[in-house]
């Protein structure tokens, strides 16, 4: 039966893939097919990339997250098999944050998920091992590289709830390209659990935790020039709350509680996950008669009590000078960002209920006491109350860095699984 699914993908696949393109011209996201053109060829595998090289490691990866995440592994893993690295991704940006990772030899956009594209693809790399990252399960891929005696594997691997439940209706199909495995070096317990009911064998299955935590900087690289950037404002000496990667659901929190919270001296950062809302942002403020400012601006007035984030790569440097902070995408119902960054620097943690995409995560801290849950009724009086007490606060905070530095060596729990098969298999 799982064959037969697999081939009815395939089947399908032109359909799907016409209708897919359809709605891109007719949606405001047609821009992205600007480039299809030329990356037709690279896509459905029909011609041997040019500079591809032979008997890699290839690592597929989703886009500019997963490939970041895998920088330390990549180094690892080149070092121990002595062969070059091949990236593929799913989106241009991540092939774009591939070309600037010197570990790796060659990247390209994956080939399509159907069976003619991704056999061509390994016909023309012949990649000695294929490590799928995090969750990038496409069925004609796997199937292809077991048809070509590619060893594959599921590295810093993960999968939710929702997503197992509707794989689960397909269940035969994914049996079927997930029972040659090699192994699964997963993230959680939960994922563990849902990928043996989709068909991996227990013994297979190694719970590692998550890659990325091991990327988590405790020395951002731009602390001074937001001390700086503090004493220009004339905010040196006060208290700083900063708000990381907020959506407007949470901004209207914050901008309902700001004139209590700015009553006690306290000043706010803000850092909008989106940042073409620049517009939208600026609109509200000047509604809500605040006083704010923008980072892109190079002069500020001493009055400014908000200031708004709107430049990438600042956000972990700003959370270093908080002393007190909260990581938005959870009271929306976005899943919640990062709640590492903030915590791996020693800082107390609010975050809302809707923690799903990092519940190990969440739990941990909210266990350990390095981390406060808050919502639309109670986020006012949680900031008043923990600024208020500072004893308390220390206190937590360095719960919230024991937290975080429990959740790093993934990578080399991750290594240490691919050591001990590659043994197993000479042996």
């Amino acid at each position: 039966m799982g064959l037969g699914l697999l081939l009815i993908t395939n089947f399908a696949f032109p359909f799907v893939a016409l209708g897919v393109l359809l709605s891109f011209f007719f949606s405001p996201r047609r821009r992205v097919l600007g480039h299809l053109y030329a990356e037709l060829k690279e896509r459905f595998g029909l011609t041997a990339p040019s500079g591809i090289p032979q008997q890699a490691l290839w690592f597929h990866c989703a886009s500019v997250g997963e490939v970041n995440a895998m920088k330390g592994l990549i180094s690892q893993l080149k070092s121990f098999y002595k062969k070059p690295v091949l990236v593929t991704t799913s989106t241009q940006a991540g092939k774009e944050a591939a070309l600037k990772n010197p570990d790796i030899t060659a990247t390209f956009l994956a080939p399509l998920d159907f069976y003619p594209s991704c056999y061509l693809f390994i016909k023309h790399a012949q990649p000695y091992r294929l490590f799928v990252v995090e969750r990038e399960i496409w069925p004609n891929m796997l199937w292809a590289a077991n048809r070509q005696s590619v060893p594959f594997a599921l590295i810093n691997g993960r999968i939710s709830k929702k997503s197992a439940r509707a794989y689960c209706w397909v269940k035969p199909l994914f049996k079927k390209v997930l029972s040659p495995i090699a192994f699964a070096a997963l993230q959680s317990k939960d994922a563990a659990k849902r990928y043996e009911l989709l068909g991996i064998a227990p013994d297979k299955i190694f719970v590692c935790g998550n890659v990325k935590y091991d990327t988590l900087s405790d020395q951002p690289s731009k602390v001074d020039a937001v001390k700086e950037l503090l004493s220009k404002l004339g905010w040196m000496g006060h208290p700083i709350f900063v708000l990381g990667s907020t959506h407007p659901q949470e901004e209207t929190l914050l901008f309902r509680a700001a004139p209590d919270i700015l009553k006690t001296g306290t000043k706010i950062i803000f850092a909008p996950r989106h940042l073409e809302r620049k517009n939208e942002i600026n609109h509200t403020l000047e509604q809500r008669n605040l006083h704010y400012a923008f980072l892109s601006q190079n002069n500020f007035d001493k009055n400014i009590d908000i200031l708004c984030a709107d430049t990438m790569g600042w956000l972990q440097s700003l959370y270093a000078c908080a002393t007190l902070t909260f990581v938005g995408g959870s009271i929306a119902p976005r899943g919640a960002h990062n709640l590492l960054e903030p915590a791996i620097l020693g800082k107390t943690v609010l975050f809302g209920k809707h923690f799903y995409n990092t519940p190990d995560t969440a739990h941990a801290l909210l266990e350990n006491g390095g981390g406060v849950l808050v919502n639309e009724t109670n986020f006012k009086e949680t900031v008043l109350r923990l600024l208020a007490d500072r004893e308390q606060l220390d206190n937590m905070n360095q719960k919230a860095r024991q937290t975080a530095l429990s959740f790093k060596g993934a990578t080399d729990k991750i290594k240490g699984v691919i050591e001990n098969y590659e043994h197993q298999k000479q042996s």
